[in-house]
């Protein structure tokens, strides 16, 4: 959320844990390209490196390498836009508490929180390019959230409700290091309060 939130991974809170070999053998490959985007491009910058030389370090085809990632920002990032799991949008969707609560669960078990962010702030102090793929990325990502909050609510709520949860994401990804999904809704949940106490402290 890098930070912002979105940032480039290690490992990331909202990803699911591997069951099998294939998957793990996924996430190992994902991991590789992600970490060879990153390394390459703190070095050498965006327009200083070609997905074939990424490719190369991770020992990876260029088919492979666009099954993960759409471009070579987002593999340096570490994620590419997010999507609402279906299990995750239907619980929301049935879900009856109050619904900044029930957005703060929605947003921790959607979008990835980076488990790097030290490697990712090198990455924008260094390659301030970066900042508007990062700023792009939270924007995509912010559609499919609204969408999926939408249906709980009318379109303007749920477009401020995801802004102020994501925003809360920012500085959840400055401020913790976040052990599980839940861990981390419970932590935007203690940020959104923080700003609503702001709001209304006179």
């Amino acid at each position: 959320m890098t930070t912002t939130a979105a940032p480039a991974p290690d490992s990331a809170v909202g990803s699911t844990e591997p069951c099998t070999l294939r998957e793990r053998k996924k996430q190992q490959t994902r991991q590789a390209i992600h970490d060879a985007a990153l390394t390459r491009i703190t070095e050498h910058g965006l327009d200083g490196v070609t997905v074939e030389q990424i490719c190369a370090d991770a020992d990876v085809s260029p088919r492979t390498f666009f099954n993960y990632f759409s471009s070579k920002a987002h593999a340096a990032i570490g994620l590419d836009t997010v999507e609402v799991p279906d299990a995750v949008r239907d619980r929301f969707a049935a879900a009856d508490g109050r619904l900044i609560d029930d957005v703060c669960d929605l947003v921790a078990h959607t979008v990835p929180l980076s488990a790097d962010r030290a490697r990712a702030k090198e990455l924008l102090v260094r390659r301030p390019e970066m900042t508007s793929m990062v700023m792009r990325w939270m924007a995509e990502s912010r559609q499919s959230l609204v969408a999926a909050v939408s249906t709980r609510t009318d379109e303007d709520t749920a477009r401020t409700a995801v802004a102020l949860v994501m925003s809360a994401l920012t500085e959840a990804a400055h401020r913790f290091s976040v052990q599980s999904q839940a861990d981390l809704a419970t932590r935007l949940r203690g940020v959104v309060a923080e700003m609503a106490a702001l709001v209304t402290d006179r």
